[in-house]
């Protein structure tokens, strides 16, 4: 099965269409038989098998809120935050996943021993592989799921949250496991 990826545009995210940010990415995922799209209006993102917010800077409805948390009790809705809740955007997150019990807090995992060439860029653990997540907030509640010096990313059902949204970025997404983490989001496995 090809998975159907809905990256929302509903919330002011950066946008997988970004070429600067994104051309890998993009590349990469269709070269993974996935089907990507960018949806414009928030009630057509549950017609698809994963929901992506990436960096949403505008604020979630209550509304909305209630929707996300009964949709991803059976697809994965996927949030990434930054690092000291630049923009706003981990408040914005938290008023979603805190209801599930995960919190993205506001500060940056730094790691002098083990990252990618610069603190700011740590190498951290997923399934046996390395990955690395640059300008990541540490992330509280759920079950983790990439761990190193603190917890990068972790879930409750199919609420998968990550305290960085540039892993993924032209930049990092041919170090380490990246591209493999990507793909494995993409194709709701994770």
């Amino acid at each position: 099965m090809n998975p159907r990826v809905a990256w929302d545009a509903s919330h002011g995210e950066f946008l997988i269409s970004d070429y600067y940010y994104f051309s890998k990415l993009k590349l990469y995922a269709e070269r993974a038989g996935i089907k990507l799209k960018e949806v414009h209006e928030f009630n057509e993102l549950w017609n698809y098998d994963v929901v992506i917010f990436n960096y949403p800077e505008v604020s979630f409805r209550e509304k909305e809120v209630e929707r996300i948390l009964e949709e991803s009790k059976s697809i994965p809705v996927v949030f990434l935050a930054y690092y000291s809740n630049i923009d706003g955007v981990a408040e914005n997150i938290n008023r979603v996943v805190s209801k599930a019990g995960i919190v993205v807090e506001n500060g940056v995992i730094i790691d002098e021993r083990r990252n990618a060439g610069n603190p700011m860029f740590p190498i951290a653990e997923w399934r046996g592989c390395e990955v690395v997540m640059p300008c990541c907030a540490p992330v509280r509640g759920g079950i983790p799921l990439i761990v190193g010096k603190d917890v990068f990313a972790a879930k409750r059902e199919n609420l998968v949250v990550f305290g960085t949204c540039v892993f993924w970025d032209n930049i990092s997404i041919d170090l380490k496991d990246n591209r493999k983490l990507a793909i494995s989001i993409f194709k709701g496995d994770i």
